[in-house]
């Protein structure tokens, strides 16, 4: 039995659906390879999107999901066709990666986490650093993050192939156990990402909506306070340091700041 096994059951669309061919859906076996082999890895009830079905297509699927969601105790998740992403579950099954336990273990304090990181980031990792530099003074238009990036392709400014999973669990946090990622590099931990997104959402309602091998993008219903919002760039950057240091034109967490005050939705990115 695979780790993931125990979450099996979707119920599978046939070939030649007819509701599934006029909305842009593919069945498992019309999707391509890396979607197929994603869905049987994790198991859960899902929506594939061919690349035709369009970027405000398939985010009218994931806010009703979101409704259908919330009356049958399930989370959804959008999931690019990605290959690495696919090739890491591999890796995770064969690590012996049990959900069970990650979601069993006692989770740290997701806010001391993110100081700790911090510190290390800024203190520990860096010569001569200036925090007043570092902080900037941002006075810029702040280009806010209004459209999920995780399964857009560059190239065509189009879509990738996407999955729309049913996670079954109504503790948003957890989303990156059920699907999970991270551990190298800069990227956290399964559980210190889950105990981060834990605080995040408990204190501004944060919930994953995308994740691929190396970007998480996160949704808020209200944005960021103005006067909170240097804070919060502080714990992302702290989550991501790349937040900072290749998104952003400054280099600055003051523009970062701007950006979460004007957005809502939250970008993370790993090189």
């Amino acid at each position: 039995m695979g780790i993931f096994d125990k979450w099996k059951g979707n119920k599978q669309k046939e070939p030649g659906d007819a509701a599934a061919q006029g909305s842009g859906e593919l069945t498992l076996e019309q999707a391509g390879p890396i979607a197929r082999s994603i869905v049987e890895q994790l198991g859960y009830p899902y929506q594939i999107f061919s690349s035709k079905a369009g970027y405000k297509k398939v985010m009218a699927a994931y806010e009703q999901a979101v409704l259908q969601g919330q009356q049958e105790g399930f989370t959804p998740l959008l999931i690019p066709a990605d290959d690495v992403l696919e090739e890491y579950l591999g890796i995770m099954q064969d690590d012996g990666y049990s959900l069970e336990e990650v979601l069993k273990s006692e989770l740290e304090s997701g806010e001391e986490l993110l100081k700790e990181r911090f510190v290390q980031y800024t203190e520990e990792d860096m010569d001569d650093f200036d925090m007043d530099e570092f902080v900037g003074e941002f006075d810029g238009e702040p280009e806010p993050v209004d459209r999920y990036m995780a399964f857009v392709d560059y190239g065509s400014a189009g879509i990738v192939e996407t999955i729309l999973l049913k996670v079954p669990t109504v503790r948003p946090w957890e989303l990156v156990a059920y699907v999970p990622f991270g551990g190298w590099n800069e990227c956290p931990e399964v559980e210190q990402m889950m105990a981060i997104c834990k605080y995040w959402y408990e204190k501004y309602g944060a919930v994953p909506v995308t994740i691929s091998h190396d970007v998480m993008e996160m949704r808020v219903e209200t944005v960021v306070a103005k006067e909170d919002s240097l804070q919060v760039a502080r714990e992302h950057f702290a989550f991501t340091p790349d937040r900072v240091f290749q998104c952003t034109n400054t280099g600055t967490l003051s523009e970062v700041a701007a950006c979460i005050a004007a957005s809502k939705i939250w970008y993370f990115w790993w090189d």
